[in-house]
């Protein structure tokens, strides 16, 4: 039976890459992404904002830095429930996360950040669908372990942003979960008037 308290959020990433522009598309940002023992990437991947107008809180103006272009964002809703982010990066980031894990991860921590927005078509506006409350700070967690596999991956091969041009991103799959004694606001809108708010880890 599905969970009614489930969030899967599939996004538009080349809608968001200014690529795609015949309509408006749910678009998701990973914003920060920091640790493993140092691993700390880079917001190089610089796209518009469709948003952009009042009532925007999280981010503003037309530019938006990012470390990636979420494709799809997964959390079932309850405070100890992982989080399964995919998102497209550029080949740098791929590169520096396949040579992190491809050598022993003794420090699983991780402190993170995203930023979904999308349109509602019945009011004609931009919400903001998902963000932690403190995107400054972001979420923290710990990679998710599997039958003792860490639950991170990275692409091989790239996907083309477009027919047209001759650049690559690649997905980069990551699930965490809370750490521990830690907790952090996390806030959902399925309309621009429909928004929930609930916890993720507890102190």
């Amino acid at each position: 039976m599905p969970n009614p308290n489930a969030i899967d959020l599939t996004c538009d990433w080349q809608f968001g890459a200014n690529v795609v522009t015949t309509e408006k598309g749910r678009v998701g940002y990973l914003l920060t992404w920091s640790g493993l023992g140092g691993l700390n990437l880079a917001q190089d991947i610089e796209v518009w904002n469709p948003y952009s107008t009042a009532g925007q809180k999280v981010l503003s103006g037309p530019r938006v830095k990012c470390i990636g272009l979420i494709e799809r964002f997964q959390f079932n809703g309850d405070v100890g429930d992982p989080i399964r982010i995919r998102a497209l990066v550029s080949r740098g980031t791929a590169t520096n996360v396949r040579d992190r894990i491809g050598r022993p991860v003794t420090n699983t921590k991780v402190k993170f950040a995203w930023y979904i927005i999308d349109f509602d078509e019945e009011d004609k506006l931009w919400y903001e669908a998902a963000f932690v409350k403190t995107p400054s700070t972001g979420a923290e967690g710990a990679l998710d372990s599997m039958g003792g596999e860490l639950q991170i991956s990275v692409d091989k091969d790239g996907t083309p942003l477009s027919p047209s041009l001759d650049i690559r991103v690649f997905g980069v799959e990551f699930q965490l979960v809370p750490a521990e004694g830690k907790k952090a606001t996390l806030e959902f809108a399925t309309g621009s008037k429909r928004r929930m708010v609930k916890s993720w880890g507890e102190t």
